[in-house]
């Protein structure tokens, strides 16, 4: 059940993330169009496209470390001990767990303060540029204590004990599963 509701809600980050992307996209390009072509432009655009890059950044933060794609400093971790792995893995967790009850309490009352306050030209508050780090503070902790599950009640091995990716490994495996597909297509 736990995993079905962590599969659904990966999914709808994706979404929502390429979503928000799609319609920057769209926005910025056709601004730019507009701007070149008929000297012209969307006043929205501006103001709709800084608030959706704003969601997007704060919600693939949240994706990303569930997937371990944060970059991080893991030199000395990888030299640890399993139990000392596990032990600096719990005590980041907290510092990281800190920091996200900041992001709830300080997103919380800006968002307060700004119900009041809209942006001039999309005229909704800006409560909902400030409601990001709610949503992200709830989102990270959920992420956060999760891998603090699977590393403390799984069977982690030794590279899960490492909550970063190593880019080179990551691009192999991409290769060598791509290479299996290709091989599976070519013998039917």
């Amino acid at each position: 059940m736990l995993a079905k509701l962590e599969r659904w809600v990966t999914r709808a980050l994706e979404g929502t993330i390429v979503a928000c992307l799609s319609v920057m996209a769209v926005l910025v390009f056709g601004n730019v169009v507009l701007r070149y072509a008929f000297d012209a432009g969307l006043a929205v655009s501006e103001e709709l496209a800084r608030l959706l890059f704003v969601w997007l950044i704060f919600l693939g933060a949240i994706l990303a470390s569930r997937q371990h794609a944060h970059l991080g400093f893991d030199g000395l971790v990888r030299k640890l001990p399993a139990g000392a792995r596990k032990g600096v893995i719990v005590f980041n967790a907290g510092l990281m767990l800190a920091a996200c009850a900041f992001f709830v309490i300080g997103g919380w009352e800006q968002t307060k303060i700004n119900l009041g306050n809209s942006y001039p030209v999309l005229g909704i508050a800006y409560a909902w540029l400030y409601g990001v780090a709610v949503v992200f503070g709830i989102g990270l902790a959920v992420s956060i204590l999760l891998n603090v599950r699977d590393v403390l009640f799984g069977r982690p091995t030794d590279e899960e004990l490492v909550l970063t990716q190593n880019l080179e490994s990551r691009v192999e495996e991409e290769v060598a599963q791509l290479a299996a597909r290709r091989r599976g297509e070519g013998g039917r």
